[in-house]
């Protein structure tokens, strides 16, 4: 047998440097990982950051990298597999964006009541989670209540950060409304900064038409380049029957 006594000096180097090895092999290990993600989610790879989280919760089971998964799998739009990630976290006192997130993949799958739940859970947790209250105005706006989502978005529009998406919910409603000078009040401050977002700008084109200013949506549809014909397309707005 070999004394490990008479080599105390050469044991513990070679503990050191191995565990350094390890160390650096981990953290190297790790911002290879990282830069894969990275990488993938500027293309929105979804099927590839399901693959490669699937790999990283098999080595490291954390309530971080099980919502990752689920998150990427509600991108891919596979809802029930997002569910099916997130059901362990729900049951140990999560953070709100769990419960958002499960209340987000219920609402695709058209069960609001429960998904308004969640949203409750999560604000309950927050009460001015901005996000939480945009989407609580969402899932009542689809289940009819466009008085109650008015209000939520109007509660949202404060701390959200994308507050032009917020005010697009707000637009919309009146638009179903036919309040359509509401909308273009909403609207025509964000496309006047310059802000940049085709959503948007439909909504505002078609509020200009219904109440009238042909003139000015013909403009914008000439500006963003929407139509070769805007004569024609603004006048068809004008005429189109609403909801």
């Amino acid at each position: 047998m070999v004394n490990l006594g008479r080599y105390p000096l050469f044991t513990l180097m070679f503990l050191l440097s191995l565990s350094g090895c390890t160390n650096n092999y981990s953290k190297d290990n790790n911002k290879t990982t990282l830069n894969n993600e990275n990488i993938l989610l500027k293309v929105k790879n979804y099927t590839g950051l399901i693959k490669l989280k699937r790999e990283e919760l098999k080595k490291n089971n954390t309530p971080k990298v099980r919502y990752d998964l689920a998150y990427y799998y509600y991108q891919s739009q596979d809802y029930r597999s997002s569910m099916y990630y997130l059901k362990p976290l729900l049951s140990s006192g999560a953070s709100p964006d769990v419960y958002l997130l499960q209340a987000k993949n219920l609402s695709q799958l058209g069960k609001y009541k429960q998904s308004l739940s969640f949203v409750d859970i999560a604000l309950t947790k927050d009460r001015n989670n901005s996000e939480g209250l945009n989407l609580r105005g969402v899932i009542q706006a689809q289940m009819g209540d466009l008085d109650k989502a008015l209000n939520s978005f109007t509660l949202a529009r404060v701390g959200y950060k994308q507050e032009e998406n917020v005010v697009n919910n707000m637009a919309m409603i009146y638009i179903i409304q036919k309040k359509y000078t509401e909308a273009v009040q909403l609207l025509l401050p964000i496309y006047l900064r310059g802000y940049q977002d085709s959503q948007i700008d439909h909504n505002l084109i078609f509020s200009l038409a219904k109440s009238g200013d042909l003139r000015y949506a013909k403009d914008i549809l000439k500006k963003r380049g929407y139509s070769k014909h805007p004569d024609l397309l603004a006048t068809d707005l004008f005429n189109v029957q609403t909801f």
